[in-house]
């Protein structure tokens, strides 16, 4: 006989078993956690959230008419800037000062002044013990402390590409509005102060600079002169050849760039106009005159002034000129004529558009060659000199270089300097162009936190999530057998009967069919659970008489036996079953059975069947030669032998001959003796009494028997002779199996199902 350690295998059937039965835990976590988060929800002061939108503006206006307007400033690419006046700490410690945060008391509700003593309450149980005290915070922590609560308050959202909202969460709504838009205001001061400081800085540091560069100029400027009046043998138009060379130099590489460039664009023009006349662009829509062929040539050309010159440009005027000169020489001539005029096509005109266009390419390219010989020519000539000069003229070159660079450095300054001082002349005049409120913060009506509703739901799904997995973890912890499959899977010991819990419905009594004929009330036998008396039609009285019917097939009748009857532990209702089976086997064998109790550590028999005998088997083992009749009780037939006094150490008893020798006789007078026995663990009185025993059955409560201890009980035990054992206390009513014993119920016993 082995117990199996079986892997327990999770379905849905199980779960909802598992909840069903541990329907007390998960409803009471649930309520347990829903509270404390309701408690913690009711408890929080409502706090309120105002917005104030603001605009982002370039910050200086753009003054110039063109199609190229000056970009709108991105909030999200200056939000760092905006943050970091904001967040600064020097202007939250105003703002803390100014609304005087964390010393006003705010008005609080019953429930919230619980909730604050209680937190009060368990700050100080806290700090009263030594592994949770926390040291106290000095003046500066404690400010900083603030001003960094204060700043988890304020949030800034971006709202459109310039536009953004700052917000602020307060302890009243007049607190939130107020707070809101002064964070607004300081922000358009700060960010107008910053902007006009940086002008008058960078102003101030251009001056400096360009102070420093002309003194450097001059010096180098008075080198060059006492260097000259020391050489005066060099030649004076050196300088000049230098400077010449530089200025050809640009002048040539300028050419080149300008050629290449025309020669790729009037590749480009050339390949179109082949795709034109591809096209049928040369193609003659009707016979036009010269002067009507030179007056559309002017309108495409005007055409294309128009498209990158303004209206007063000199070319565009003067060739608009010239079309109407044209125009009217052409009206003349159809209004002789009577020729109808027509109109080109969009791709003659655009081949005429090309046409002039790869004029005036063929010409500048004509005119950049030129040039560009020339150019290389003079190069050449001045290349000649300069490598000519001797080593003194080389160093008033170098002389020359450097203060042409630093007469070119100190123009680039004073350039810097004058746009700086328009920059701050435009600051002082726009101080308010950077941001701008569009929208002042209003008075909130609804506070926007704490969300109770959702805390308290959050609260309902933790404490049931927290409840399942306390079922969960209660029920992989839980080896006991809740149904007969898990009792047959994890041993092969034979499962002979289930009996249903008799405290639920599946055992409580229904109409009685016979009269109750036991010297005890109705009341003490329903009480005692012991329902082969006052319910024998019931489920539990069916089971304990297939139970009987079970053990009388496996031992036989032929000569008289005895039954011991044990659990492995205590508690598992073996005594109950002892007696039910004992009174079932009594009418099956109409008469001369007997329950001997042999339990005389801790006798339960009398207790079930409200008996107060003098006398029990502790003293007849002490006489077993004496007469039996003191010491049987009758009870509907059944004989019973209760424990008698308690023994500290029965076992000396029990172990001796006198035992055997009192089952003898106890055969001899019975034909079915049931022996109830004490628990296998932790006593030896079991394993004494199941060797004179003809079978043993092993009662297993269900919900209640460990497997491991089950396994422990059976490896001690060396009985050969267990028949079986029998499932106590299942519930049926939740069972697989339900539907078998309802029916039995209701179409048996004309009860309702589950009675």
């Amino acid at each position: 006989m082995q117990v199996q350690e079986t892997p327990q295998q999770v379905s849905m059937l199980k779960i909802l078993d598992a909840l069903r039965r541990r329907k007390l835990c998960l409803l009471f976590t649930l309520l347990l956690v829903t509270a404390a988060f309701a408690f913690y929800a009711i408890g929080q002061a409502d706090r309120f959230r105002s917005e104030s939108l603001l605009t982002a503006q370039p910050a200086v206006p753009n003054y110039v008419k063109g199609n190229a307007p000056t970009a709108p400033v991105n909030v999200q690419d200056n939000l760092w800037l905006i943050r970091e006046h904001l967040m600064n700490p020097v202007v939250l410690g105003n703002v803390m000062d100014e609304f005087r945060f964390y010393e006003t008391n705010y008005p609080r509700t019953f429930l919230q002044e619980i909730h604050t003593q209680a937190t009060l309450l368990w700050k100080a149980a806290a700090e009263a013990l030594p592994f949770l005290r926390t040291e106290e915070m000095t003046e500066q922590e404690r400010r900083q402390h603030q001003l960094e609560h204060l700043k988890s308050r304020i949030t800034i959202q971006v709202e459109a590409a310039d536009a953004f909202s700052i917000g602020f969460e307060g302890n009243t709504r007049e607190q939130a509005m107020d707070v809101a838009n002064r964070l607004g205001d300081i922000l358009i001061e700060r960010t107008s102060a910053v902007s006009e400081e940086s002008a008058i800085w960078a102003a101030g540091f251009l001056e400096v600079e360009a102070s420093e560069v002309k003194q450097k100029l001059d010096r180098q400027n008075d080198r060059i002169r006492e260097y000259q009046r020391q050489a005066s043998d060099l030649p004076a138009r050196m300088a000049t050849d230098l400077r010449f060379l530089e200025t050809l130099q640009e002048q040539l590489h300028t050419k080149t760039e300008r050629l290449a460039n025309d020669q790729a664009r009037r590749s480009a023009v050339l390949q179109e106009m082949r795709d034109l006349e591809v096209q049928g662009a040369l193609e003659p829509e009707d016979k036009s005159s010269p002067a009507e062929v030179k007056l559309q040539e002017l309108r495409t050309r005007l055409k294309q002034l128009q498209a990158t010159y303004k209206e007063q440009h000199p070319a565009i005027r003067s060739l608009q000129v010239e079309i109407r000169d044209l125009e009217k020489a052409v009206t003349t001539t159809d209004t002789a004529e009577e020729k109808p005029r027509l109109e080109p096509s969009p791709s003659q005109l655009r081949y005429l558009a090309l046409k002039a266009e790869l004029e005036e390419i063929d010409q500048r390219l004509q005119s950049y060659q030129q040039q560009e010989k020339e150019l290389s020519s003079q190069l050449a000539t001045f290349e000649r000199s300069v490598e000519s000069a001797p080593q003194r003229d080389r160093t008033l070159t170098e002389l020359i270089k450097d203060y042409e660079l630093t007469r070119t450095e100190y123009q680039t300054l004073l350039e810097k300097q004058n746009q700086a001082q328009l920059d701050e002349r435009l600051s002082k005049v726009n101080q308010s162009s950077v941001f701008r409120i569009v929208r002042r913060a209003p008075l909130p009506l609804e506070p926007s936190a704490p969300r109770r509703g959702r805390i308290i739901l959050m609260g309902l799904i933790s404490g049931l999530g927290f409840g399942m997995m306390l079922v969960i973890c209660f029920e992989y912890r839980d080896t006991s057998y809740n149904s007969p499959d898990e009792f047959r899977e994890s041993t092969d010991l034979p499962l002979l009967t289930v009996i249903p819990d008799i405290a639920t419905s599946n055992g409580r009594s229904g109409p009685r069919e016979r009269p109750n004929t036991s010297p005890l009330g109705i009341g003490a036998l329903e009480k005692n659970h012991i329902v082969t008396l006052y319910d024998p039609r019931s489920i539990a009285s069916e089971q304990y008489g297939i139970l009987a019917t079970e053990v009388l097939a496996r031992l036989g009748r032929g000569s008289p036996r005895v039954l011991a009857v044990t659990s492995a532990a205590g508690g598992e209702g073996k005594t109950l079953t002892s007696l039910n089976l004992s009174i079932m086997i009594s009418r099956i064998m109409e008469g001369r059975v007997l329950l001997l109790e042999s339990d005389l550590r801790r006798p339960r028999l009398q207790e079930y069947l409200c008996l107060h005998p003098k006398r029990g088997l502790s003293d007849l083992l002490k006489e077993p030669e004496g007469p039996l009749e003191p010491y049987i009780v009758r009870i509907n037939g059944l004989s019973i032998i209760p424990g008698g006094p308690i023994l500290s150490e029965p076992l000396t008893l029990l172990s001796s001959h006198r035992t055997q020798y009192l089952l003898n006789r106890l055969r001899e007078r019975f034909e079915f003796i049931v022996v109830d026995t004490p628990p296998i663990l932790p006593i030896a009185d079991s394993h004494i009494l199941s060797g004179l025993a003809d079978g043993v059955v092993l009662v297993v409560r269900a919900q209640h028997t460990r497997r491991e201890l089950l396994r422990h009980a059976l490896q001690s035990f060396r009985a050969s002779n267990v028949l079986g054992a029998v499932l106590n206390g299942v519930d049926l009513q939740h069972s697989r199996y339900s539907y078998a014993y309802d029916y039995y119920a209701t179409q048996y016993l004309g009860r309702e199902a589950g009675h």
